[in-house]
């Protein structure tokens, strides 16, 4: 699938990195579970998405996605349900975006060896 437009992701300011950093992030009194993990590429937003639907076609996982946003849900029933991962593309400057990956249900130890070994081997974007 081509993109016929480009697609721009939300820029971050700050706020949004300073949050990032572990130290600073308040979003746990918000937020229920926030597993997840962070990647930046300097690779064009439709390479990110292509490489990300390359994975979940790789392990058998359907893909919904919005803009700069995917979720990527297991079509095997895991200990805690489905395994289902949520990706947002933010760009950071003009040539680097971040990569957000989070755990949106399922068991963290089945999101930690997708992260392991599906993920972070092939996330050179």
């Amino acid at each position: 699938m081509r993109f016929t437009s480009l697609l721009r992701p939300a820029s971050l300011n700050a706020f949004d990195i300073i949050s990032f950093s572990l130290g600073f992030d308040l979003s746990g009194l918000f937020e229920e579970g926030t597993d997840g993990a962070r990647f930046v590429s300097g690779a064009h937003v439709s390479n990110i998405i292509s490489k990300l639907e390359e994975i979940a076609k790789v392990v058998s996982f359907s893909v919904r996605k919005k803009d700069c946003r995917m979720s990527l849900e297991g079509s095997r029933e895991g200990v805690k349900g489905p395994l289902t991962i949520v990706a947002e593309i933010f760009e950071l400057t003009p040539s680097l975006r971040v990569v957000d990956v989070k755990k949106k249900r399922g068991d963290i130890v089945e999101y930690d060896e997708f992260c392991n070994r599906e993920l972070k081997p092939i996330i050179d974007f």
